[in-house]
């Protein structure tokens, strides 16, 4: 097996998707622990794997001196191209159908060069994440463990008994607003514990419905928090209950009791594999699940 001594993983995409990249960082950090690996995604996901251990550095995929990269013969920054120049292995799983990411890469680095899948068949029957880490073979990385796992020091973080995302990057994985109301007003008649709800860009009109309709001093919410700061909040509570989401992935990661009410996306792709994590329809037998079949499924 070939040694590198600096390491770049380069992943766009949802949240999800990088979650479910994550065992490609362990991984390569297990194989080559004297290596320096560092990450390019969109902002704020490098800083979760950099909080963990997993990268030394992050940089922004987001940042305007990366646009050039996408150009065919860009006029690429001196400042990236050098750095870039400094690679000896290159994992891309960033959108490249033309080539034109890969070329421009290697006009400015000799690094070899591996091209990972964007994104895994909804077809398959294979977990997203194993076929992620499959493209580590090519330098002779195989069986290693493909669940992605996030030890974070939650010290110092609020305990809450639930936490709750109530929404999804698509509004057909969504269970209606009023069911999870109902659902959380119930939580709270029945406990007498502390209840959070996380809510991103995509829920901002969700979490104004929810502070006008959920009264209660035992309620916090959190809105488009870092990911570092969710997994902190998430590592010191006790379930977790969402939908088919990048936050509900990273609760998976970080090993809390999840359930999750899933909607019409292929299970057996795209869901947590975690022995921790349980699966509810959205549906039974046609009709939407309901508040009081949810509530007895929380632990």
């Amino acid at each position: 097996m070939a040694g590198y001594s600096r390491i770049l993983v380069a992943r766009g995409g949802a949240i999800g998707d990088f979650i479910l990249t994550m065992p490609v960082f362990s991984a390569l950090k297990k194989t080559y622990p004297k290596a320096s690996i560092e990450c390019l995604s969109p902002s704020g996901y490098g800083e979760l794997v950099k909080s963990v251990g997993l990268v030394d550095a992050c940089q922004n995929l987001d940042d305007r001196v990366w646009a050039s990269f996408f150009v065919l013969n860009g006029d690429l920054d001196d400042e990236v191209a050098k750095w870039v120049s400094q690679f000896d292995l290159i994992v891309s799983f960033l959108y490249d159908p033309d080539e034109t990411w890969v070329n421009n890469i290697r006009r400015t680095s000799s690094a070899r060069f591996i091209q990972g899948c964007v994104r895994p068949s909804d077809g398959g029957n294979q977990p997203a994440s194993i076929t992620l880490l499959s493209v580590l073979g090519e330098i002779g990385i195989r069986e290693a463990d493909p669940l992605p796992k996030i030890t974070i020091d939650a010290n110092g973080s609020d305990c809450y008994d639930l936490v709750v995302h109530p929404g999804s990057g698509s509004e057909l994985k969504n269970w209606p607003i009023e069911n999870w109301i109902e659902l959380l007003r119930a939580w709270l008649d029945r406990n007498s514990g502390r209840l959070l709800i996380l809510g991103g860009e995509a829920e901002e009109k969700k979490m104004i419905q929810l502070r006008a309709t959920i009264n209660s001093t035992r309620v916090s919410f959190a809105l488009n928090r870092s990911l570092v700061s969710i997994a902190s909040l998430l590592g010191n509570s006790r379930f977790f209950l969402g939908h088919d989401s990048g936050i509900t992935h990273l609760a998976a990661a970080i090993g809390m009791p999840v359930l999750i009410l899933w909607g019409p996306s292929n299970r057996h792709v795209w869901s947590p594999q975690h022995k921790h994590v349980r699966l509810m329809g959205l549906k039974e037998g046609g009709n939407v699940v309901s508040p009081s079949t949810v509530l007895g499924q929380i632990g």
